[in-house]
């Protein structure tokens, strides 16, 4: 089922005339993407992806600086890779652009539930304490569980 919902939508964007030129990019778009893909390592592929080809420039947006440091040191290779495989690619730029990776994405939020009787000992652990940071964070975590009254 997966596999035939985008052949349906190619097939009713494919429809529309005013919507060719934008059919034909991402086409192309994707084609790039594969190539650049094969190019690099696996981890360093997770960390890049294709945002534009323009006039013989290819631009690339990584994940985080790091990333984008091993592209730059890259990207005379990767355009003699491209232009072998007939693109006509004169420049590659890289771009840092954070990305949500899709673990982070499908990682839930942790919820912690204290007991009563943990609640109250950490309580009496706030109020022996004498001021400071570690007292502070204490009472912000007994007031998002309810624990502590506002001062």
């Amino acid at each position: 089922m997966t596999r035939l919902l985008p052949n349906r939508l190619d097939r009713i964007l494919g429809a529309e005339a005013e919507l060719q030129p934008l059919m034909s990019k991402a086409r192309e778009l994707g084609v790039l993407a594969g190539l650049v893909q094969s190019f690099l390592s696996a981890e360093l592929a997770c960390e890049a992806r294709v945002a534009n080809f323009k006039d013989g420039k290819l631009t690339l947006l990584a994940a985080n600086p790091a990333a984008a440091a091993k592209l730059r040191l890259l990207a005379p290779a990767l355009a003699r890779f491209l232009v072998e495989r007939r693109w006509q690619v004169n420049l590659v730029s890289v771009r840092v652009q954070p990305m949500r990776s899709p673990a982070a994405a499908l990682t839930p939020r942790k919820h912690v539930h204290f007991s009563t009787h943990a609640l109250s000992s950490l309580r009496a652990l706030h109020a022996q304490l004498a001021p400071s940071p570690a007292r502070d964070a204490l009472a912000r975590m007994l007031r998002r569980h309810r624990a502590l009254a506002d001062d």
